[in-house]
């Protein structure tokens, strides 16, 4: 061998030796360092990574704090004197870490209070396998031959705030080791501690009670010329009150020196002051939010200098989401930015949710400390579907693209058994760490980890339902007679899920997981019930549960409340408000009898104006007939029938009992001629009650985009033959709709539609 090939060989194996000892093998010998002066976090670090590496080895790690030297093989939690020089002078931020392998040993250093703790957690995450999914599901891989390959890997959360607000979330072990450091954790000093408020939000009426009213009516609203605590909110350009303000303040701030932040927030309604004052700020800064800020400005100006690391936060919620033209949040002032309004079908930056992207943009070029007030559940339905899964990583993304420091997402708060509960808040913790991660990979991950075979149906779930819920506008309102929860759907959605069950049966911890995940189904069954049987009945489908609706309810109550795994608790709220288990089944006690089907007659083909519509000569008009509709619980809150007063023998029916727009047809579904230009529209009905009353029903347009109507709402009384109503003109477009509701009143015996008429209005 000549001399070149030698010197070649040999520098391979010098190179290669060199990467094998740039590693940690994980053994016997290995120990886990740390200083005999750790935080209390650092110590829980180096404990859960010694505990974590002994189960995944078998093999039984140590903690050392009397080391002077760093064995081989072993990894240093935090600073201590074994440090190698070119690492003792690195600094962190206070959630910000490093891991460094040099030889083969492995340095896990960071910033306090929570640095070094995600540094660990990260370490297990991503070099070990492990995945914390639940407070009661943990992923720990065996290997007997752990090697942690070579690191040299510094991170930072993305954003200081970080919660995914879902009641397991809360947990203080699954939120520590999934990087969230919100308000509600259960998270203490040995896990770093959290950011913690005083007061949260909507603190208005806890600063300042209404019980002063009658001695300073001035500092309260001033709404139609009178002062009011009636769902008022404060006077905040009153001096006199922001004093006061600011002294209440202080006293939080003694009482709770731990403090991070202190919420300065309007009440959770409208009615903002209109004085003379608060007015001429709100307008010259084209916003109400004005008002409020100066409020929160004030009150950190002259807290900063005895609280220098606490900051005020405000909201900029509903009447103040709008930011102001030039009044700008002091740097000690965190701006709350909610996206209430917004379609969450779809990401914010989809043109549904225009107005909310602009106001974030707007607000981030005021501010460096803006917050936002995320929602990710439906709130009167913890347990309906709510299909915004994929959208959390462009929202998430959008946030940090526009200059958002910290993010809170609102979802089912109060109780287990949500839907999705546990896949949202995993994927969101993931995110909130590091938003450009591919959620779908993560969705897919936590899938496969969590429901293990049964994976696959519940991912074509998931894209089903995905797909549904983006041909409408889903708010966190929507009802269980949302479109995308139709018959069809739900049918499809039922099947999946059986299929999921059947592919765990003989494993009992996975069968209750997919379990937990099929009430949402069963939720909408129940809840539409006899329509979905006579949707079944009527295209002569296999109905695939229980017939008796009080069995699948005892079926459902039995999941919801039964035991579970440690960790978990039984269902209490399936609403923001209060309803729980047993009030949502009491409801379905007695089975009720199959629904009627109606035999319809085969509609003309055309079909002639109504006489009491006088139309100009040669004007176009266009007849749109109720086949086109939506409807609301159809079958209970509306229905086609056969009637012969129609002008095709049928016409859609809808009971007295409710006062929804049970009855809807959207533009998107019409001619494209009507869809633009000027039209006069009608609508004809006919009512039958059971004496005479002035009001059956009303009905107008509504523009789903802009939200706001097109026309005046019309209503009409005791009609029992059909009358065309005037909803007036409109500027069409595909984005609006013609809806009609019935008056709940017993005196109503039956609403009746039975079509539209369009007349083109002449230019000019």
């Amino acid at each position: 061998m000549d001399q070149r090939r030698l010197l070649a060989t040999l520098t391979c194996l010098f190179a290669l030796a060199a990467m094998n000892s740039a590693q940690v093998r994980v053994g016997s010998a290995t120990v886990i360092a740390i200083s005999p002066t750790a935080t209390a976090a650092e110590n829980r670090a180096a404990k859960d990574l010694a505990t974590t590496l002994s189960d995944i080895t078998g093999v039984d790690i140590r903690v050392r704090n009397d080391l002077d030297r760093l064995p081989e093989n072993s990894i240093a939690v935090g600073s201590g004197p074994w440090l190698p020089s070119d690492l003792s002078s690195v600094t962190f931020g206070e959630e910000e870490f490093l891991q460094r392998t040099i030889g083969n040993r492995l340095y896990v250093l960071g910033g306090r209070p929570r640095g070094v703790l995600y540094g660990v957690y990260r370490l297990l995450q991503e070099r070990c396998g492990v995945r914390w999914w639940t407070p009661w599901a943990t992923l720990i891989p065996k290997n007997r031959r752990l090697v942690i390959p070579k690191i040299n890997q510094r991170e930072k959360p993305a954003f200081e705030s970080r919660d995914p607000f879902w009641f397991h979330a809360f947990d203080a072990q699954w939120a520590a080791h999934n990087f969230s450091n919100g308000q509600s954790t259960r998270l203490d000093e040995s896990y770093g501690g959290k950011l913690r408020y005083r007061g949260f939000v909507h603190t208005f009426y806890e600063l300042v009670t209404p019980s002063l009213f009658g001695e300073h009516p001035e500092w309260f609203s001033l709404i139609n010329g009178k002062r009011t605590t009636q769902y008022a909110q404060l006077c905040t350009t009153n001096p006199e009150l922001r004093d006061y303000v600011v002294a209440r303040v202080r006293d939080w701030l003694k009482e709770n020196p731990n403090v991070n932040i202190v919420s300065v927030s309007q009440n959770d309604w409208y009615n903002p002051c209109q004085c003379e004052r608060c007015q001429a700020l709100a307008k010259a800064e084209g916003s109400e939010s004005a008002p409020v800020l100066a409020l929160a400005n004030y009150v950190a100006e002259r807290i900063e200098k005895d609280y220098p690391k606490v900051a005020i936060d405000t909201l900029a919620y509903q009447y103040t989401r709008k930011a102001p033209k030039t009044l700008k949040p002091r740097p000690n002032v965190i701006v709350r930015l909610c996206s209430i309004e917004c379609n969450f079908a779809k990401a914010l930056t989809d043109p549904s949710n225009a107005s909310f992207a602009t106001d974030n943009r707007d607000w981030s070029r005021l501010t460096d400390r803006l917050y936002i007030w995320d929602y990710t559940t439906n709130f009167p339905h913890y347990v309906q579907p709510f299909p915004n899964y994929f959208v959390l990583g462009d929202n998430l993304r959008f946030f940090q693209a526009n200059g958002v420091k910290g993010v809170f997402e609102q979802g089912a708060y109060q109780s287990f058994g949500s839907e999705m509960a546990e896949l949202r808040a995993w994927v969101l913790a993931q995110l909130l760490w590091n938003p450009q991660q591919d959620e779908m990979k993560l969705v897919d991950e936590f899938l496969k980890g969590y429901y293990g075979s049964a994976s696959k149906p519940i991912r074509q779930y998931l894209d089903m339902m995905a797909r549904e819920a983006a041909k409408e506008n889903m708010t966190i309102w929507s009802d269980t007679g949302s479109a995308c929860l139709s018959y069809p759907v739900m049918k499809k959605a039922e099947e999946l899920w059986q299929s999921a069950e059947a592919l765990v049966r003989d494993q009992p911890d996975l069968l209750w997981r997919v379990r937990v995940g099929h009430l949402p189904i069963r939720f909408v069954w129940l809840s539409r019930w006899q329509e979905f049987r006579r949707a079944a009945l009527r295209a002569k489908d296999h109905w695939p549960m229980p017939v008796s609706r009080r069995q699948v309810s005892d079926q459902w109550f039995a999941v919801a409340t039964g035991p579970g795994p440690q960790g978990w608790s039984p269902m209490t709220h399936l609403s923001e408000s209060g309803l729980t288990p047993q009030a949502f089944v009491a409801q379905f006690a007695v089975d009720p009898t199959d629904p009627v089907i109606f035999e319809l007659p085969k509609r003309p083909k055309t079909t002639s104006l109504p006489k009491d519509i006088q139309v100009p000569p040669g004007a176009q008009t266009i007849i749109v007939q109720d086949n086109l509709a939506r409807l609301w619980r159809e079958g209970e809150g509306a229905e086609l029938r056969p009637d012969p007063l129609a002008s095709d023998g049928i016409a859609c029916w809808m009971p007295g009992t409710h006062h929804e727009w049970a009855f809807q047809i959207p533009f998107a579904s019409l001619p494209k001629e009507v869809q633009t230009g000027a039209w006069r529209v009608y609508i004809c009905a006919r009512t039958e009650t059971a004496g005479d009353i002035a009001q059956a029903f009303t009905a107008g347009i509504w523009d789903s985009k802009a939200r706001k109507p097109l026309s005046a709402t019309v209503s009409g009384g005791s009609q029992p033959n059909y009358k065309s109503f005037d909803l007036g003109v409109i500027d069409s477009n595909s984005d609006s709709m013609v809806w009609a509701a019935p008056v709940d009143n017993k005196t109503i015996r039956s609403i009746w539609i039975d079509r539209l008429i369009f007349v083109k209005e002449p230019r000019g």
